[in-house]
């Protein structure tokens, strides 16, 4: 009969100690707590929800009412063990904080604690989601706590333990009940499916402890559910179809469309989220998972001790890491994780989804500059120097001018060959980005974010992918500190040249008037050219780059 039925997640409640899932550090102190007559007036117990808590109160108070305990442990067959089990004890009083939350109910209960109990040797009271409690009742309870009748003990249990006032914690022993692991989860769901011979798909299990998030009660519910929909077996399309998630097989082959400049596949999967009704914040939230395992998978050795899944599916993702740079892997990270932020207030979440994909395959494939640069000086030094240009005097000197001054002048140029080299000037500018630092991390933060393009004799030329540091930077305060510290270090005045690497350079503001009529600035990348290879530029034409 269907009245008969129970669910899994009230069968398979543990009935002791020993058999708590993830929560031995609580059951090794109660058991102790237990075994040597020092239990505590008043305990707290805190976590998410489906960890146990409620379990751990109930096997708390089996244990200190036990007829014939089995150690600290409750023997579960005498009357006292099994009227607690079965919910009906005069002596263990299970209260809803959430619907007795006023100041009366605390009164009414301080009056009720004062009586003796029937049966057992104590009287118990478990008050669960205990953070409820108005604020008034809270402090009606105070005194009972700091002073209760032998014969009673208060078991708290809580969601939100920041909820609760310091006063009621400092009464308290207070108990953190961890999210349970997905191996542990895992391995209850096998014995549950064993038991009632369901036989799930190979990552079946996998899926759902990974829904659960950490609470028991939430995987065999799930289990319930997978149950229920697949009968006897339990496919992983039935799992995504009940769970409303996309397969790890789209997370693969988003991977590749991105490596592979693939727009329309991308965009597909885009309109698959959108036409199909998955939550696009859940795919986020497990496409992030996904980046992150190929980030640990490139740069951890010995990853499958961070990555909660199994082997072959590790070595797939090992496969996907080796196509990108560490670099590559950080930004499409960066730009779901902003992503995710934005789309909760998005009136058109797609719409933004769809373009950070568009962005995704960009920012993958972006060469760092540092690598172009040192590839325009390997193509500069590889040629042969360019001869000596000598300098045409625009004005004939004067009758009678002596000659010697203009000689002297031509002998005052700085030669090339003592000018400091660009790795030293890179040496200076980071001792320049520390010091900044020192003195003002948010700026600092802001120029270590940059890519320096340049140092030359009058300037210090940063590159920016995201255009909006540009204004932070260019603020007064920080403009009058960086010149100074440039004045510092490099020894004469430096002007700082801000260029959007996607738009057109934003320099600061100049200390003189030029009027003189120039070419639109190249590209930083035709800048460093031209300062290689030597040359100029004699026209520029508008095109399209891409």
């Amino acid at each position: 009969m269907a009245s008969d039925y129970q669910v899994s997640a009230r069968k398979w409640r543990p009935q002791t100690f020993e058999e708590v899932i993830g929560q031995r550090h609580v059951a090794t102190t109660l058991i102790n707590a237990v075994s040597r007559g020092k239990v505590a007036q008043a305990y707290l117990f805190s976590g998410i929800r489906g960890v146990g808590k409620t379990t751990m109160a109930r096997l708390l108070a089996k244990a200190l009412n036990c007829a014939t305990p089995q150690g600290a442990s409750p023997c579960n067959q005498c009357d006292s063990c099994r009227e607690i089990t079965e919910g009906r004890s005069v002596d263990v009083v299970e209260i809803d904080g959430a619907s007795n939350t006023g100041v009366d109910d605390v009164r009414e209960l301080r009056e009720k604690v004062k009586y003796l109990p029937l049966r057992g040797k104590l009287k118990i009271y478990i008050i669960d989601e205990v953070h409820m409690l108005s604020n008034a009742a809270f402090n009606a309870l105070l005194k009972t706590l700091e002073e209760p009748p032998l014969h009673l003990v208060f078991i708290f249990a809580t969601t939100e333990s920041h909820k609760i006032p310091a006063t009621i914690l400092s009464r308290c022993q207070h108990f953190v009940f961890r999210r349970i692991s997905r191996q542990e989860i895992i391995a209850q769901l096998q014995r549950v499916a064993d038991e009632r011979k369901v036989r799930f798909a190979e990552r079946g299990l996998v899926l759902i402890a990974k829904a659960a998030e950490g609470s028991m009660r939430d995987a065999l519910s799930l289990l319930d559910q997978a149950i229920s929909y697949g009968g006897q077996e339990v496919s992983e399309e039935d799992l995504f179809t009940l769970l409303g998630r996309m397969g790890e097989a789209r997370f693969h082959s988003l991977v590749r469309a991105i490596h592979d400049r693939n727009a329309s596949a991308a965009l597909g999967l885009a309109r698959e989220i959108a036409d199909q009704g998955y939550d696009l914040r859940q795919f986020l939230a497990d496409w992030l998972e996904h980046l992150r395992h190929l980030i640990v998978a490139r740069n951890v050795e010995g990853a499958e001790a961070w990555i909660d899944l199994p082997k072959e599916e590790i070595d797939e993702i090992r496969a996907e890491a080796a196509l990108f740079t560490d670099e590559e892997l950080q930004r499409l990270f960066s730009l779901f994780a902003r992503l995710q932020g934005e789309i909760r207030t998005a009136p058109h979440p797609h719409l933004l989804f769809e373009v950070a994909l568009m962005k995704g395959i960009s920012l993958a494939h972006l060469q760092p500059v540092e690598k172009i640069l040192e590839r325009l000086e390997t193509l500069g030094g590889g040629g042969s120097p360019a001869p000596p240009v000598n300098v045409v005097p625009s004005k004939v000197p004067e009758k009678g001018a002596p000659a010697s001054p203009s000689i002297q002048r031509a002998q005052e140029v700085p030669r090339p060959a003592s000018s400091p080299t660009p790795s030293d000037k890179k040496k200076v500018w980071l001792q320049v980005i520390s010091e900044i630092k020192e003195k003002r991390p948010s700026l600092g933060s802001f120029l270590e974010q940059g890519t320096l393009l340049e140092i030359t004799e009058q300037r210090v030329k940063i590159g920016y992918s995201e255009s909006f540091l540009i204004p932070l930077i260019q603020k007064e305060e920080n403009q009058k500190l960086m010149s100074a510290l440039f004045k510092t270090h490099f020894q004469r005045e430096m002007a700082l040249e801000l260029v959007d690497l996607h738009g057109a350079a934003v320099s600061s503001p100049p200390s003189g008037k030029d009027t003189t009529q120039h070419l639109p600035t190249p590209h930083p990348f035709v800048q460093e050219a031209l300062r290689v290879l030597g040359g100029e530029v004699i026209e520029t034409k508008q095109g399209k780059i891409f």
